[in-house]
């Protein structure tokens, strides 16, 4: 999940690059988003009983709706603000892709002490 993560974190530089650059790095930060998330439900179903799996697959579902309808709004607000400002939309955009850049690093930091060893949880 790290090597996924570090994948990810080169999206950031995709606002100051050229087109066909920037359409690699943001295919490279998908890939690497597909595979983060296979794993992440490999590892739910390696680390709960298969009783839990379920509830925890709805309760990520709907953790990631919630975000789904919450970040939009954020970015809409940002780009809005920097629209307004010298320097224009470029600065939002860099500022929501170093955002999304390291979401992925920041997700493994709290898994990983959560979870350092990934070990079977006991319910």
């Amino acid at each position: 999940m790290f090597i996924f993560s570090i994948c990810v974190m080169p999206v950031a530089l995709a606002p100051c690059v050229n087109e066909w650059l920037a359409v690699f790095l943001i295919g490279l930060a998908v890939a690497a988003h597909q595979a983060w998330s296979a794993t992440t439900y490999a590892s739910a179903s390696d680390m709960f009983p298969k009783r839990t799996i379920a509830a925890l697959a709805g309760i990520g579902g709907a953790v990631g709706s919630l975000g789904g309808i919450l970040f939009p709004i954020f970015a809409g607000r940002m780009l809005d603000h920097y629209k307004l400002l010298p320097g224009g939309e470029s600065a939002g955009y860099a500022i929501l892709f170093t955002i999304c850049g390291s979401a992925y690093i920041v997700a493994f930091l709290v898994n990983h002490l959560l979870a350092p060893r990934f070990e079977p949880v006991k319910i």
